[in-house]
């Protein structure tokens, strides 16, 4: 039987396209403060804290639909895979007939896919892709649930019903809804079938086209760069896009790991991890112990074994439960013996 996980690794960047998006539901009722409360936080990504908000209400109001559906995203958003199955078919459960439901539910269930042995992948991952047709049959206007839907057509195999030709199909039509996800849903379509000619084309063509406030196509750009090998252009994307959003923190991460992978430039891979600590990264940025790591792997490869061992033991201390961290510092102490 096929794995899935690696075409599923694609679905963190179809995830990263998707925070931009924060469409919240119509609604035809007034709602208390603690739900508006709630919805702010998530425009403001203050996601553990509207997690907390909503787990509150939730108790208060168990069968509230949009309760269940905005808890079930966050948790996601969050990392809490169940818990965002779990809501997110209560969500559905109560109403059936919103996309962004079936949407999030479909996205829980991809990224739990991940996870566990291959039959119950496969058996996630065809809940997934049920899930992404009926957003889609809700709303045959939502780019983002069509995109997701392209994009597991693209990569799952055809076990789990994949098929190239129907993504085709989806792209040709969220490229007539929105030309920015046109793009982004021809560059997938033609990374995976292996014309990177053709894929480097759309998503440079994304970016030129990009208002998003998160930047969402440059990072989609970087990171095909770097799995091409071509760290330095990534580097230079990554930095321009830094220089021209100060505040845009992962981008000055992604210039120091884009060195990293290039093994030159290491000085400035330094300062960009050195800089990246001196702030608290926001939602969906790198951690701290993240970057903790990645100045270590600066260290080691400029052969400073004991300042890359003191960075890594940050690393492990601040993220206990990573297995890379904890692998990456036995590997070093090794050296020094």
């Amino acid at each position: 039987m096929q794995s899935f996980s690696p075409g599923w690794r694609f679905c963190n960047l179809i995830f990263i396209f998707c925070l931009s998006f924060f469409p919240l539901a119509d609604i035809t009722r007034a709602e208390n403060y603690t739900l508006e409360e709630g919805k702010r936080l998530i425009q403001e990504e203050e996601i553990e804290q509207a997690k907390e908000v909503l787990l509150q209400l939730v108790e208060n109001e168990p069968e509230n639909a949009e309760v269940n559906f905005l808890l079930s995203k966050v948790s996601v958003m969050l990392g809490d895979h169940d818990g965002g199955i779990k809501y997110g078919k209560e969500a559905v459960k109560l109403d059936d007939s919103v996309s962004d439901y079936h949407l999030w539910l479909g996205i829980a269930h991809g990224m739990q896919a991940q996870r566990g042995n291959k039959l119950k992948a496969l058996f996630r991952a065809k809940r997934a892709k049920n899930e992404f047709v009926k957003a889609v049959d809700l709303a045959p206007t939502s780019v983002q649930a069509r995109l997701q839907l392209a994009q597991y057509l693209l990569t799952a195999p055809g076990i789990a019903g994949g098929g190239k030709e129907k993504a085709l199909e989806h792209a040709k039509i969220i490229q007539q809804q929105d030309s920015l996800y046109g793009a982004i849903a021809w560059g997938y379509y033609w990374q995976f079938q292996k014309d990177t000619i053709k894929a480097e084309k759309y998503y440079r063509e994304a970016v030129r086209l990009d208002t998003t406030k998160h930047h969402d196509a440059t990072y989609l750009l970087g990171d095909f760069l770097q799995g091409r090998g071509k760290h330095h252009q990534a580097a230079e994307l990554f930095d321009k896009l830094f220089q021209e959003n100060p505040d845009e923190l992962r981008a000055l991460y992604q210039v120091g790991r884009s060195y990293i992978f290039a093994e030159d430039s290491l000085d400035k891979a330094e300062r960009c991890f050195k800089q990246y600590l001196q702030f608290e990264p926001r939602f969906g940025g790198p951690s701290l112990a993240a970057a903790h790591w990645r100045l270590g792997m600066v260290y080691d490869l400029q052969g400073k074994v004991d300042l890359a061992i003191a960075e890594t033991e940050k690393a492990v201390h601040l993220d206990p439960e990573s297995k890379e961290y904890k692998n990456t510092l036995k590997e070093l102490k090794k050296k020094k013996k």
